[in-house]
């Protein structure tokens, strides 16, 4: 531990306040909060009740909540509709076609080729007389049911176009396919009088269909983008920006947290992320891809909070990222324990800053570099004014480049010198169990478990004057900095 290093007088300390040890009796911070989901939830699911416990007490101290929803689906008012019988009157469901896309948009032209009939009225009431060889109706569950789609087929009885209705006849999709190999191939969106206010192109093949572009015929003009989360985030911006009040943004599935992340930040929002399951694939030492982006991101210091319902899921994600004062267990029947979870968010946000802002006045050189028995040996040297607090810990730590896991670290001492066993077990089952190729270097500073990175610059000629391989392992510079790859 560094005590008063180079502390100056009067600067402002970083020790944080000891927590109630009952967490029960914190007010829950006057913010905005937002929950962020692919679909809108189902009633009397997990998640459902998950929410619910967080929402509650939000809504019940009259904060500003909503869950917003990032996918399309034909029926989505209709679900909306029904949820909002389950959460509490306050919260708000808002879908981005409902509530961001459509309030915005014009059209290109109007729907007329129907499979079936020309007209606009429901379709649940019209009489369909289907020709068995290339029409072919689906409805939502019995006979009886209303039509959910229509599908039109050619005469080798493959698919070419279908009309998707919501639940009360309104055509709402028309999705177009390439004739012999069944791959889509362009998209419509269709307006309650029957125009077309969004087709996205896709590249037709069958293997791997991507977007090619897709056009918003807004009322001001044709919007051009060529991935569809570039819309969400779009949305996402719009949100965190419409006012300065402080905002919590919360993802509760991993295939957003990408279009999260990825928007601009805004100093008023806090980005967070609820885990509800593991993130492991049958390989325990095999990371879920969906989970990379988050992990990736909690590494990069972009993620205020990660909220944990099952504690065996919190201790199997700190194997691999190690112990953060931003992960919060909350437990489902533990509601309590929410409002002290978002003080401490707030609080860490500003002890993390002013630890940034001291290591950014802070500059590393590595100078002399050796290594014996099994030992690397790194003496450092620390070049331009810094103030620090008590109780900063300051450690030359390693990284998988790939995974975000922490290979080794070791405590840098008073005299800027560090002994890292490269050979010893530990390390080495770090990089079996990660499949490791690249391990980059950087200091690593810790102030009640606030953490800050700063990359360590590297003389190239200080490394390609020394022996090329150290038990197996060979060391070299990339972009300037410190990194290990494995041989």
């Amino acid at each position: 531990m560094f005590q008063n290093w180079m502390k100056k007088k009067g600067e402002r300390t970083l020790d944080q306040p000891e927590l109630d040890e009952t967490m029960t009796s914190a007010e829950i911070p006057d913010m905005d909060y937002y929950f962020i989901m692919g679909d809108v939830p189902k009633q009397d699911s997990t998640l459902t009740n998950s929410l619910n416990i967080r929402l509650k007490p939000l809504a019940e101290k009259h904060k500003h909540a909503a869950i917003l929803t990032l996918n399309y689906d034909v029926n989505v008012k209709e679900h909306i509709r029904m949820m909002e019988e389950t959460f509490h009157p306050q919260i708000d469901i808002l879908n981005v076609f409902e509530h961001f896309i459509l309030p915005e948009s014009g059209s290109k032209k109007h729907y007329s080729e129907y499979i079936t009939g020309t007209s606009l009225h429901s379709i649940n009431e019209s009489v369909i007389s289907e020709d068995k060889s290339t029409v072919q109706v689906t409805r939502y569950e019995l006979p009886s049911s209303p039509i959910h789609y229509i599908d039109q087929l050619n005469g080798d009885r493959q698919l070419i176009k279908r009309e998707e209705y919501d639940i009360h006849g309104s055509l709402r999709r028309v999705l177009r396919y390439v004739p012999h190999t069944g791959a889509l191939f362009m998209e419509e969106l269709i307006k309650d009088d029957g125009s077309i206010y969004m087709e996205t192109i896709y590249s037709g093949s069958i293997k791997k269909n991507t977007v090619r572009h897709i056009n918003w015929y807004k009322k001001t003009g044709v919007s051009t983008f060529v991935k569809k989360t570039d819309i969400m985030q779009q949305w996402l911006s719009f949100i965190q920006s419409q006012n300065e009040r402080l905002k919590l943004i919360i993802t509760e599935d991993r295939e957003l947290d990408h279009d999260l992340f990825k928007i601009e930040h805004s100093d008023s929002v806090f980005y967070a992320a609820f885990v509800h399951d593991a993130h492991y694939e049958e390989d325990p030492r095999q990371l879920h891809p969906h989970y990379e982006e988050l992990f990736k991101q909690i590494r990069k210091q972009q993620v205020d909070a990660v909220f944990f319902c099952d504690t065996r899921h919190k201790e199997d994600v700190e194997k691999i990222l190690g112990e953060q004062s931003d992960f919060y267990m909350l437990p489902s029947d533990e509601a309590s324990l929410w409002g002290s979870a978002l003080q401490n968010i707030l609080g860490n946000r500003v002890l993390k800053e002013a630890l940034r802002s001291m290591v950014e006045r802070t500059k590393w050189v590595l100078r002399d570099l050796s290594s014996e028995h099994h030992v690397l040996h790194l003496q450092l040297e620390m070049e331009g004014e810094m103030s620090i607090a008590d109780q900063v810990q300051i450690d030359f730590a390693g990284y998988d480049r790939v995974n975000g896991a922490e290979i080794i670290s070791q405590t840098i001492d008073e005299n800027h010198q560090v002994i890292f066993p490269i050979g010893h077990f530990q390390t080495k089952k770090n990089i079996e169990l990660n499949h490791t190729k690249h391990v980059d270097f950087y200091i690593r500073y810790k102030a009640k478990q606030q953490e800050v990175l700063q990359r360590l610059e590297v003389p190239e000629e200080l490394l390609t004057s020394k022996p090329s391989a150290i038990d197996g392992l060979s060391y070299q510079t990339k972009n300037g900095y410190y990194s290990w790859k494995i041989s």
